[in-house]
């Protein structure tokens, strides 16, 4: 992510000399010279006694001064002389005038290249946030560690995240709750809002765009007139609210994107005709697996568009889910299965009514990134498991030529693997519930190598000469992959009771 390009314009009260001795190769341009005391064609200067200052090649008022710190053509008025600063600014705040434009060469050295800083200014937004109720913040750009605040203040936020590629100094510790070095770190993490530091239009743009998987709400600071200020209010459209907190110098802005209400369906993954109709929760649909192998059951089929139906003697409820992915466009998804499904509640005897429903799905999402069945907690590693069900030599088979897939298509995976194959622990049954996001990356992760792995499984072995369990045997393997994948990845995972139907 590249930085923040940040050139400020300068009006100057004093020598360009003793600036850039402050300042160094710091950029900055200057746009204007500003004169409070001595002569200037002819004429005495005096600003405390006559209210007048030199200032666009002309002499102008108190009004007249005020009236360009308000405006948008310079982004700080920086004094070389401290006692010349300090003269002017209690003048300017007798008349309520004083912006936090006005500054030392001592500050501007101190304050960040990137942006433009205003500590009143962060201090609004900090209070805000609380009265927003904003609970979690990414900071795309470090912008409270490269600022002047030292800690988050007195507030409800239970996290700030920052994204930094550049280590942080130990008082960060104080502000964030996890760095991270680049947006692809954060993972599938979503937040009540992200802030970022002012941007060109464009840039701004391409990066309300990419974090639109992260969070709904973008902040934003624009000095007054800036490039961005115009943007943001010339594009109002582009976003579905646009609140503003006016600062002394500028705004934040508080963009909520378009959405659309999420559009929510669990596939219900059936192989059989089961007793569902009319039951099951709003956003529920069964879905037959294997419908190319097998006797039309009524439902929707997994066997049309781009689809392995074919492959569902094998990798079973993955058919179903290859299906989803590639053929629809929920926002949130789930996969369920005909005899089990997900609960909330404590007692996981099956009843209709206790089915996870969509409005708790979502709510549960709000602070998780998946939710998943509880952990299973086994008295064999998984490679025994699946030795248990299908024999002690084609396990060990199979996994090494996912192993060698893998390792082709996915090789940072090979560890976690081995790890999830040698625990007594895992997330069975390939059942969740989450977002589209991470939907796409889980599958198009897992079917990078599992159709292949499969399909040389079965050129090498005649699985279907074998009874009903040694045939599941890819599926037994494909079904640790969920774990090996979240083990992997930085994912918030909330585990939740399932149901067994009785008689199923």
């Amino acid at each position: 992510m590249n930085k923040p390009q940040f050139v400020p314009k300068i009006l100057l009260c004093g020598e360009e000399s003793a600036l850039s001795a402050q300042v160094g190769n710091r950029p900055y341009k200057i746009v204007g010279k500003v004169k409070f005391f001595g002569e200037v064609d002819g004429q005495m200067l005096n600003f405390p006694q006559d209210g007048k200052c030199y200032l666009d090649g002309k002499i102008q008022t108190t009004d007249d001064l005020g009236k360009t710190i308000q405006g948008g053509t310079f982004d700080y008025l920086i004094f070389t002389g401290f006692d010349e600063y300090r003269i002017v600014t209690a003048l300017l705040r007798q008349k309520n005038i004083l912006s936090p434009k006005l500054i030392t060469t001592d500050q501007f050295a101190a304050s960040p290249t990137e942006f433009f800083c205003d500590v009143n200014a962060d201090i609004l937004l900090m209070i805000h946030l609380k009265n927003i109720a904003v609970k979690t913040l990414l900071d795309v750009d470090g912008y409270f560690a490269k600022g002047h605040l030292f800690t988050k203040m007195h507030n409800d936020l239970t996290e700030i995240d920052c994204i930094a590629a550049e280590p942080l100094p130990p008082v960060a510790d104080n502000i964030y709750t996890h760095t991270y070095k680049s947006l692809a770190e954060v993972g599938f993490k979503r937040y009540d809002a992200a802030l970022i530091a002012e941007r060109a239009p464009i840039e701004f743009d391409s990066l309300f765009v990419m974090l639109e998987d992260y969070t709904d709400t973008i902040i934003t600071y624009a000095r007054n007139g800036s490039e961005l200020e115009r943007h943001i209010l010339t594009s109002v459209r582009n976003f579905s609210k646009g609140d503003g907190l006016r600062t002394a110098a500028g705004n934040w802005f508080f963009l909520r994107r378009h959405t659309t209400p999420e559009n929510f369906c669990v596939y219900v993954v059936t192989h059989k005709p089961a007793p569902h109709d009319g039951k099951l929760p709003e956003g529920y649909k069964m879905i037959h697996a294997g419908r190319a192998l097998n006797p039309d059951l009524g439902y929707l089929g997994d066997n049309t568009g781009d689809n392995i139906s074919h492959l569902n003697l094998y990798i079973n409820e993955l058919t179903a889910l290859y299906w989803v992915w590639k053929n629809t466009n929920h926002t949130v998804i789930g996969l369920a299965h005909y005899r089990r499904f997900f609960t909330e509640s404590v007692n996981p005897a099956f009843a209709y009514d206790k089915i996870l429903t969509r409005d708790a799905a979502n709510k549960l999402l709000e602070r998780y990134d998946i939710l998943v069945g509880t952990i299973y907690y086994g008295m064999m590693t998984q490679h025994e498991f699946v030795q248990n069900d299908c024999g002690t030599e084609l396990p060990t088979f199979a996994e090494g030529i996912i192993k060698k897939h893998l390792l082709k298509a996915q090789p940072d995976y090979v560890e976690a693997f081995e790890q999830v194959m040698r625990s007594l622990t895992l997330f069975k049954c390939n059942m969740f519930v989450t977002r589209r996001n991470v939907v796409d990356a889980f599958c198009k992760w897992l079917f990078s190598f599992l159709i292949d792995a499969t399909e040389e499984v079965l050129h090498s072995v005649s699985l279907e000469k074998f009874s009903w369990t040694p045939r599941r045997l890819m599926s037994f393997l494909a079904e640790r992959m969920l774990t090996v994948w979240l083990i992997k990845n930085r994912l918030r995972v909330k585990e939740l009771e399932i149901m067994q139907v009785p008689g199923l």
